[in-house]
């Protein structure tokens, strides 16, 4: 488990939680934002392990070159995951937090002093599943906490709150982190070669769970192979061929928004040759030649209607519209925008 200090990026948010505990402001209620993958349960572990450390608690002050100490019973037990008074909340659905598991993990429990640490610590990770009762339920709890009671709301999206919630919480964002720092934790701490780091940085767009996940994924590559092998040739291919390619795509039918993305950062690349013919701002340099010549074939306009229909099928599967239609109409559109500019 990190500490504050090992997260990387975000050094605003780390400098409002350290301030919140050297000042002995903690807020009752949070809610963390970012989306999958950027550091959201990091973030909300290295804080709650910070506030239950025992040997910063017995100093009564901020202890300046550390975070948590990482040595007594409390800093064990956080490493363990296995700390009492931190709780965090599980849910049967994959898709819904019920009342039912609001009232029986949180405001049930709430009244009941913590075991051992000076707080009782509540983490809501997918915070924004909880449906309308059950963040009613837990308006109670944020409302008329005990003096002793953190919560922190995980999320990817506050809209899904009720107002009630959110006014009544803190709310702190997750950042992107910069290319250059996933880069170095890449290649420092997982050895990952020099060019699939800097690819893997600039793709995940500072998102660095994301990043290392595509760093060690052999599905990954695989799929990343396959849209370069497919993007080279999309303007000289047959809709026969088009149709084939889509049927191989049900092989990554659950991370289909990453190959769309594929093709967004493949035409983002062809708009900045447009611009500035210059390899070095790539994201896929090696691919320089196939982009340079599709940037002499795409106009502007076509580029920017690529641009809308991928969000437009992003919506289509999102929305469970057929899966290959969706895929066939946006690649046939692709070729057609390039080869009727």
């Amino acid at each position: 488990m990190s500490d504050l200090k090992d997260i990387l990026g975000n050094e605003r948010l780390k400098n409002h939680f350290r301030a919140a505990v050297e000042q002995q402001k903690v807020s009752h209620a949070y809610i963390i934002e970012g989306e999958k993958g950027s550091g959201k349960k990091a973030i909300a572990s290295a804080f709650a392990k910070v506030l239950q450390c025992e040997h910063k608690n017995e100093q009564k002050k901020y202890i300046s070159d550390m975070d948590a100490c990482g040595k007594c019973e409390s800093c064990i037990q956080m490493e363990h995951k296995n700390h009492p008074d931190v709780l965090w909340i599980t849910h049967e659905k994959p898709n819904v937090i019920s009342v039912q598991e609001v009232r029986s993990q949180i405001v049930n429990s709430i009244e009941i002093m913590p075991y051992k640490g000076p707080y009782k610590i509540y983490i809501i990770d997918e915070a924004e599943k909880m449906n309308a009762s059950a963040q009613n339920a837990l308006l109670k709890s944020i409302e008329e906490p005990p003096w002793y009671a953190v919560i922190l709301l995980l999320t990817s999206n506050r809209g899904a709150f009720l107002p009630t919630i959110l006014s009544r919480c803190i709310l702190l964002t997750v950042k992107p982190v910069s290319n250059a720092l996933v880069n170095e934790y890449l290649t420092e701490q997982y050895h990952i070669e020099k060019e699939t780091a800097e690819f893997c940085a600039e793709f995940s767009m500072g998102n660095i769970g994301k990043a290392l996940n595509m760093a060690l994924s052999e599905d990954f590559k695989m799929m990343r192979d396959f849209s370069v092998s497919f993007l080279r040739y999309i303007h000289e291919m047959e809709p026969f061929e088009i149709d084939e390619k889509v049927k191989q795509l049900k092989n990554w039918k659950e991370s289909v928004d990453d190959f769309l993305d594929f093709i967004l950062i493949w035409c983002r690349d062809i708009l900045m040759i447009k611009i500035r013919d210059d390899k070095d701002i790539l994201i896929f340099r090696e691919e320089y030649p196939y982009i340079k010549k599709q940037s002499e074939i795409a106009c502007y306009e076509g580029l920017n209607k690529i641009f809308l229909k991928i969000d437009q099928t992003r919506m289509r599967i999102r929305f469970n519209v057929n899966y290959d239609l969706s895929l066939d109409v946006l690649l046939m559109d692709i070729r057609n925008i390039f080869i009727y500019k």
